[in-house]
């Protein structure tokens, strides 16, 4: 129970107080003392602080933007530049999960400001929150007060999971800035009770070097044999292709139950062509013919996989 823990920045250290449910959460509606405040949650992994090594290279891009665009990292706010974007990424990514969400508790790894979160939330799901970067985790309690379903915010890692067992874990655009892939898709499987589902999205082998977000001078990167992307500290991102993907799953117990291309048409290799705004049937629509095509086909930018602990 860390948001139970979350104390005001700058009081005495004295718990906000706030309820807690039969489930050990925080009902939404008991969000509200937080709205707003820079709240402070106990570090349940020492990887939060930081160093120096590949591992935190995303966290560090992460606070460095927090400085610097904060209307671009908190893209749930309706005047954020990529509000509309990021929500038609959700809403294309949820068209493909929801019907691998079944109810139960939720576990939602680098849950960031909530993008996930928030919809479970919605439909009355009691999710657990995980990140490193503490700032998403406060835009996700105030995004997530007075809303329905329950919420617990642990700032931590994916090495250093919170108890479960968990019927749903989620781990959206997160897996692939771990360097022990496996280590971290063994804890995931071992959170889960069994026949627990693992929604997964991760980045794949080509179609990133073609978005317009590609930093210059990775054309190693995009030609070498491993699929890691790696700027010397600013960016460490693994990439992969489907039997790798596949691999790295059953490797680590799971049940590999789809994976799918996504072209990530709003923010992907295709972006440069596509209508100013889609509507999801669209969205869905231009997915399939891209992932048809015999040109386009294998250049997606992500995969979208789910895979089941076995009974």
């Amino acid at each position: 129970m860390s948001l139970a823990r979350a104390t005001l920045q700058g009081d005495d250290g004295t718990p906000v107080g706030l309820p807690v449910g039969d489930d050990g959460r925080v009902p939404c509606s008991g969000l509200r003392p937080l709205r707003g405040k820079r709240f402070h949650l106990p570090a349940d992994d020492p990887f939060v602080f930081g160093g120096p090594g590949p591992e935190h290279a995303y966290l560090r891009a992460a606070a460095e933007a927090w400085n610097e665009h904060p209307e671009y990292m908190d893209f749930l706010r309706p005047d954020s530049p990529v509000n509309a974007l990021k929500q038609a990424e959700r809403d294309l990514v949820l068209h493909h999960w929801w019907p691998h969400i079944q109810g139960g508790s939720v576990l939602d790894v680098g849950c960031g400001v909530g993008r996930f979160t928030l919809p479970l939330l919605q439909r009355g799901y009691g999710v657990t929150g995980l990140d490193a970067d503490l700032d998403s985790l406060r835009r996700l309690a105030w995004h997530a007060a007075g809303t329905n379903g329950s919420l617990d915010l642990r700032w931590s890692s994916v090495h250093t999971l919170p108890e479960g067992p968990f019927d749903l874990a989620i781990a959206a655009e997160v897996l692939c800035y771990v360097p022990d892939l496996h280590q971290a898709l063994v804890a995931l499987h071992d959170a889960l009770v069994p026949g627990g589902r693992l929604l997964l999205s991760m980045e794949a082998r080509y179609g990133w070097a073609l978005s317009a977000d590609a930093p210059q001078g990775a054309l190693d990167a995009a030609l070498s044999d491993d699929g890691i992307l790696d700027t010397g500290g600013e960016r460490w991102v693994r990439t992969m292709d489907e039997a790798q993907l596949r691999e790295a799953l059953s490797a680590a117990g799971f049940a590999v139950i789809e994976v799918r291309p996504s072209h990530w048409i709003p923010d992907g290799p295709l972006e440069g062509v596509m209508a100013e705004s889609l509507s999801l049937e669209e969205l869905v629509d231009a997915e399939a013919r891209c992932a048809a095509h015999p040109v386009y086909g294998p250049l997606h930018r992500l995969w979208l996989a789910a895979a089941e602990r076995p009974a």
